[in-house]
């Protein structure tokens, strides 16, 4: 049975997000998940609160009797799954885990978690702001927003983004109530970019950001014409 406490449902949320939920409680956990409004923010948070972590690792092939076990493991929970069952989330497919080491990144976010902790409220002073940009159409993740309030943000890639000649990839934010989005200008596709936080119209928490491909000089209309490639909101954590 799932917990009422709102520091436990966290707790389980961050385990199931990094995958140390026990076997036991697993089961209770999916089912909740599919129903649970809530519960589905509390895995998105964790989530997006984690993910940067694995930036810091230095990437390390493994072995590939590890990949055997896991892709027989992905095989054999797919055929489980019920056909009612929601899409699984990206994080625990295998592009995830293949950006770098499984057992480090595993134990960066365990130490994550227990630095951290669940339920903490930062104050709009102290927050960092964080967002994983997400293809909208098969949910893998291509770039980490991170800010702070007063400092830069950063644009960083999780790969290199594939632009077509005489395309350009255009970075824009729309905070919440915002009658359109802002353009923060042309990125590259394979590298980190900053910009000012002063430069924005705002940041904060559930602050859409998204890329977009535009012409090589960028959308000659000041709002984005070209396919959303990635997009997502931030989420507030706590400074260090």
């Amino acid at each position: 049975m799932m917990p009422v406490d709102p520091g436990e449902r966290a707790a389980m949320a961050a385990e199931y997000v990094i995958g140390t939920l026990p076997v036991a409680e697993l089961a209770d956990f999916e089912h909740a998940l599919a129903r649970d409004f809530e519960l589905q923010r509390e895995v998105y948070y964790w989530q997006d609160k984690l993910l940067p972590m694995t930036r810091m690792l230095k990437p390390e092939e493994p072995a590939a009797a590890v990949w055997t076990r896991i892709e027989r493991s992905v095989t054999q929970q797919r055929q489980n799954a019920s056909r009612s069952s929601p899409q699984a989330p990206w994080w625990q497919g295998l592009t995830f885990w293949r950006s770098g080491a499984f057992a480090a990144s595993l134990l960066a976010l365990v130490l994550a978690v227990q630095l951290l902790g669940p339920g903490r409220t930062p104050t709009t002073e102290s927050a960092r702001y964080y967002a994983v940009l997400q293809s909208p159409d098969n949910n893998s993740a291509g770039w980490i927003v991170e800010a702070a309030a007063g400092g830069k943000l950063r644009l960083i890639p999780l790969g290199t983004t594939t632009v077509a000649p005489q395309k350009a990839l255009q970075f824009w934010t729309k905070p919440q109530g915002a009658s359109g989005p802002t353009s923060l200008g042309l990125v590259p596709p394979d590298r980190v970019t900053e910009i000012l936080v002063a430069s924005l119209p705002a940041l904060e928490r559930e602050q859409l950001f998204e890329l977009t491909l535009e012409p090589a000089t960028g959308s000659p209309i000041g709002r984005p014409t070209g396919p959303i490639l990635f997009v997502g909101r931030t989420v507030a954590m706590a400074a260090n």
